[in-house]
Formats: C-alpha cells, sequence, structure tokens
C-alpha cells in the first residue's frame, strides 16, 4: 500500500502522476507521484501550471503497480512526503 504525495497526507494512493520537467530531462525520463482521490486533481494541475507534461492513471489497488506502458522501466515512484 502507498500513500498520497501531497504532503502531509497519510491517505492510501489511488492514482498514478506521471510528470517530467522538459527542461531538465527528455522524453523518456518520467517522474511519478502517487495521489489519493481527494489531492489528485490538485497535484495535476500543480505540475500543469508549470507547463510539465502529465498523464494520471488509476493506481492497480490489487497489485500497486505503478508502472505504465509509457513509463521507462527504471522508473521510481516518489512516495515521500516531501515539499511538493
Amino acid at each position: 500500500m502507498h500513500t498520497c504525495s501531497r504532503a502531509g497526507c497519510t491517505q492510501t494512493a489511488a492514482h498514478s502522476i506521471e510528470w517530467r520537467n522538459p527542461r531538465i530531462h527528455g522524453p523518456e525520463r518520467k517522474k511519478v507521484w502517487l495521489a489519493c482521490d481527494e489531492h489528485v486533481e490538485y497535484l495535476a494541475e500543480f505540475l500543469r501550471s508549470r507547463s510539465f507534461p502529465v498523464a494520471v492513471f488509476p493506481l492497480d489497488a490489487e497489485t500497486s503497480d505503478t508502472s505504465h506502458s509509457t513509463a521507462p522501466a527504471d522508473a521510481t515512484p516518489d512516495t515521500t512526503n516531501g515539499s511538493k
């Protein structure tokens, strides 16, 4: 079980938000934030407001799978509750 990436949130994640900063990384590099139902739009909009490419996927509850066909095999989910 993974928790939401929103600072201070302890809810179970239900969504995977894939994003990247195109000024730093090429299209092959994606970062992943996890979000609960309450914070998925907040986190996605936070990234979109910075003109970052963003894709939101449901998190597979049975396997806790955070990878998607568009993510590189070495993508590591960021599940910390740091300054996001």
